[in-house]
C-alpha cells in the first residue's frame, strides 16, 4: 500500500490542471499511473476544505487505472472541494492526494452596457 500512496501523490500534483466550470462542469486530468496492482481512483468531494467521508458507498466517482480524465456534471452554485485516494486490486485504499477547489456561479451574464430590450 505504501506504493499506491506515492503513485497517487505523484498523480494528484499533475491534476491541479483542472479547468473552471464551464456549463456546469469541472474536469479533473492527471497522467495515468501503471502500477501492475493499481485498480482505480477514487474522487471525493466536500464543501468544506478538509472534510471528507472515504469509502466506496461515499465516492462521487470510481475512477478505473489507465484513466486520465474525470468530468464531473451538474453541480450546484458553491465552493466545492475535491481529493482522490488510490486503490488496489486487493481492495486497500491509499490516504487521500491534496485537495484542490473551485467555486461555481451559475448566474447569468448581464447584458453588453447600453443594451434595451423592447417589447412591442
Amino acid at each position: 500500500m505504501k506504493r499506491l500512496i506515492f503513485v497517487l501523490t505523484t498523480v494528484m500534483f499533475l491534476i491541479s490542471g483542472f479547468g473552471p466550470s464551464q456549463a456546469g462542469q469541472v474536469v479533473f486530468e492527471w497522467d495515468a499511473n501503471t502500477e501492475s496492482d493499481l485498480a482505480g481512483y477514487r474522487m471525493y468531494q466536500s464543501s468544506v476544505s478538509g472534510q471528507y467521508v472515504y469509502g466506496k458507498a461515499n465516492a462521487i466517482g470510481e475512477i478505473p487505472a489507465g484513466t486520465e480524465t474525470f468530468t464531473l456534471v451538474t453541480l450546484t452554485d458553491g465552493t466545492f472541494y475535491w481529493v482522490a485516494t488510490a486503490f488496489d486490486t486487493a481492495g486497500n485504499e491509499s490516504g487521500p492526494s491534496n485537495e484542490v477547489s473551485t467555486t461555481i456561479n451559475f448566474e447569468p451574464p448581464k447584458p453588453p452596457g447600453g443594451c434595451v430590450l423592447r417589447i412591442p
